[in-house]
């Protein structure tokens, strides 16, 4: 080689931005893998469980389907036609079902989680793997709440059979899914955490179950009671008691007919804070949520809105996405307690 020989090397290739490495699909990979969760899914799928699981949602849910939809094929041409709210029986008589049985099941799931490690002497040997406390709690999670969630899904179909027999809309339907995924989650993290705080798997789903049957069924059976009790011992009317849920059932022309010439008694503050704190209980209860957020659905209200009564602006959010953030929040929270929980055992 003379010394005028000149040689070319290719400058190398600049780095992409450490915010575009950051967001590179193999360090996002590595970022939210989890091993646990795809061991125990692949080992949940493959056993007996899954199918127990499985026909024990869809058998009753097509069982409670076809029953209705062989009645409402045997009424005359006429009176099919003319009853509108056949489909929407069939579409509330079918997702309450599967609530129930989504609620009867995903505690289930989950209230074993932990306590049946504990009780199988291998909670320690999990505990030690590199693998953080959050990790070993989501990953556990995930592994007992996938197949609910895919058998959820499968059961749309027959939920959509409702909206063939008409008086549904596709909205409804997708807004009944959202609402029994989250309960499925919140519930199922109801279960993983009195399995984290609890030695025995029985009295984790003990309490699983009190909490579940208190957070469905207690705000619908303390309004029967207090309509129950005003109407033996009582002579104020319920609807100056329970206005918010009249509220979202019947829009705001409800509200502006009763106090219509009464506008000077109203206190706007009062009725503001009434209104947000009633949408906000209602938001925690999905039978009262589903109910609420299809009467909204059928009237056209927005997602979020202020409803104008007399001489008060009420702010009207969907109960759905109330429904959404509440739920959210209190699965975020009890997935971050149960990993305190796991960290107490190791300090």
């Amino acid at each position: 080689m003379t010394a005028n020989d000149t040689t070319t090397v290719a400058p190398p290739a600049p780095l992409p931005p450490a915010g575009l490495r950051a967001l590179s699909p193999d360090r996002l990979r590595a970022r939210f893998a989890n091993p646990l969760a795809s061991k125990e899914l692949l080992a949940r799928m493959r056993g007996p469980r899954a199918y127990i699981v499985a026909i024990t949602l869809l058998l009753p849910l097509a069982g409670v389907a076809g029953l209705l939809y062989m009645m409402i094929s045997s009424l005359p041409n006429a009176e099919f036609a003319s009853s509108t709210p056949v489909g929407k029986l069939f579409f509330a008589t079918v997702t309450t079902v599967e609530l129930g049985l989504i609620c009867l099941l995903a505690p289930a799931l989950t209230a074993d989680l932990i306590s049946g490690e504990r009780e199988r002497r291998t909670l320690d040997l999990l505990l030690v793997t590199p693998l953080s406390r959050r990790q070993i709690v989501v990953g556990k999670l995930v592994a007992a709440l996938g197949s609910l969630l895919v058998l959820i899904v499968l059961a749309l179909p027959i939920q959509a059979v409702a909206v063939l027999i008409g008086g549904v809309g596709w909205e409804e339907l997708a807004v009944s899914l959202l609402i029994l995924m989250l309960t499925a989650t919140t519930y199922g993290c109801v279960g993983l955490y009195w399995s984290a705080c609890l030695r025995t798997t029985r009295g984790a789903l003990l309490l699983s179950y009190i909490t579940t049957l208190a957070g469905v069924g207690g705000l619908p059976l303390a309004f029967m009671l207090a309509l129950l009790g005003n109407g033996l011992f009582g002579t104020r009317n319920m609807d100056d008691l329970l206005w918010p849920l009249a509220w979202l059932l019947n829009g705001p022309q409800w509200l502006g007919n009763r106090y219509s010439g009464n506008a000077q008694v109203l206190n706007p503050v009062t009725m503001q804070l009434e209104a947000v704190v009633g949408q906000l209980l209602m938001a925690t209860n999905p039978l009262l949520t589903g109910v609420t957020s299809a009467a909204g659905l059928v009237a056209g209200r927005p997602v979020i809105a202020l409803e104008r009564v007399a001489n008060v602006e009420l702010l009207y959010v969907a109960p759905w996405l109330l429904f959404t953030g509440v739920h959210l929040l209190v699965a975020g929270a009890l997935i971050w307690l149960t990993a305190r929980t796991l960290r107490r055992m190791t300090a």
